[in-house]
């Protein structure tokens, strides 16, 4: 199991003057802890627009503030949102990104699943699966030669043109896609793309999924894959808090996860988990469970060391690769995600490191 840290960089209210500037900053320093903690990855997401929920509207500017302060983890893009950019303009914050970082980004796309974010820049959200697969198209072409020979779909008229720089991993970084819904693993799978999910979902729930994912990128032909070199990886996100007293970080990850997942008075929380799972919402899934329910459940990730690693063995069990904390959400303070960050490096990633890796890191 590989370990992430994702941010979308929350700051509910009440805010001072000063709140915003400090949230980004903490978010920084948080990450440069992580990769002393001995996480792989990092992972922000695109929002626009959504305040108190979600003020990372320039996750590109992010990562490279925070490519300056890292040498070893890998930085990702935890969607870029494809329909409301140029391909152009994604190739090139993407390359630029993994000029800066030596290597070390992640290519996440997705469609953006909120009317209000992709209405708000312009672009029909009905049609944001076509748009994004256009998109993607032209952007690896982009990647793979010296001189962009053009492109012509329906959404995009792309003249031929030098796209620079160049990404130093070829013929692209690895590929994500964000599954919102069961559907999007095995679809993932089919395309040769990493496939990034949500423990809003139990690891018995997901396992199908993941199971089919598998299926789909084993069965797949080099050929029939949109990502010119297949990313056979599994991840999903999970808000949490450890602390040494179980109780505590039982309580601060589920008062965290309720507030993530709609269980608050921000102005615009109406809009954020807008349609329905099944016939049942996000927020109701969740509320529908008492504390100690969501941690049963592997949902939010919380407690002491012992705890989490329970919880972290399951979602392993179930197949993902990679699971990627959440701690920066709701009113968990900075300290106390600081405090996560070490509990998490000293007590839980130690349990599930791959020895075989371990050896090959002390030759080096």
């Amino acid at each position: 199991m590989k370990f992430g840290l994702m941010t979308q960089i929350q700051i509910p209210r009440p805010w001072t003057e000063t709140s915003e500037r400090q949230v980004f900053w903490n978010n920084l320093d948080q990450a440069v802890a992580a990769e002393g903690a001995g996480f792989e990855h990092f992972w922000i997401t695109e929002q626009h627009f959504f305040i108190e929920i979600g003020h990372s509207s320039c996750p590109d500017m992010f990562l490279a503030a925070l490519s300056q302060r890292t040498t070893r983890m890998r930085l990702g893009f935890g969607v870029i949102l494809m329909p409301v950019h140029n391909p152009f303009m994604i190739a090139e914050k993407v390359a630029t990104l993994d000029v800066l970082s030596r290597g070390r980004a992640e290519f996440g796309a997705g469609r953006g699943t909120s009317p209000y974010v992709v209405e708000g820049l312009g672009f029909d959200p009905a049609v944001g699966r076509d748009v994004g697969r256009e998109s993607m198209d032209a952007v690896l072409s982009m990647f793979e030669s010296e001189l962009f020979p053009g492109y012509k779909g329906r959404y995009f008229d792309l003249p031929a043109r030098h796209v620079v720089p160049r990404p130093i991993q070829r013929p692209h970084p690895p590929i994500w896609v964000a599954a919102s819904n069961f559907e999007t693993w095995e679809h993932a799978g089919r395309q040769g793309f990493g496939c990034i999910g949500v423990t809003r979902n139990t690891p018995e729930e997901t396992k199908p999924f993941i199971e089919a994912y598998r299926a789909a990128i084993w069965a797949g032909e080099r050929s029939t894959y949109v990502a010119r070199v297949p990313n056979n990886q599994t991840a999903a996100f999970a808000v949490g808090c450890l602390d040494h007293d179980d109780r505590v970080g039982r309580e601060r990850a589920c008062s965290a996860a309720r507030w993530y997942y709609g269980q608050n008075d921000a102005e615009l929380n109406r809009l954020r988990f807008s349609t329905a799972q099944g016939v049942t919402s996000v927020n109701q899934k969740i509320a529908s469970r008492t504390d100690d329910q969501l941690i049963d459940d592997a949902m939010a990730i919380g407690g002491d060391a012992d705890t989490v690693c329970r919880q972290v063995e399951r979602w392993a069990e179930a197949g993902l690769d990679q699971l990627i904390f959440m701690l920066q959400a709701g009113h968990t303070t900075h300290d106390e995600v600081l405090r996560s960050i070490e509990i998490i490096g000293e007590k839980v990633i130690p349990r599930f490191a791959d020895p075989s890796r371990e050896a090959q890191s002390k030759v080096a």
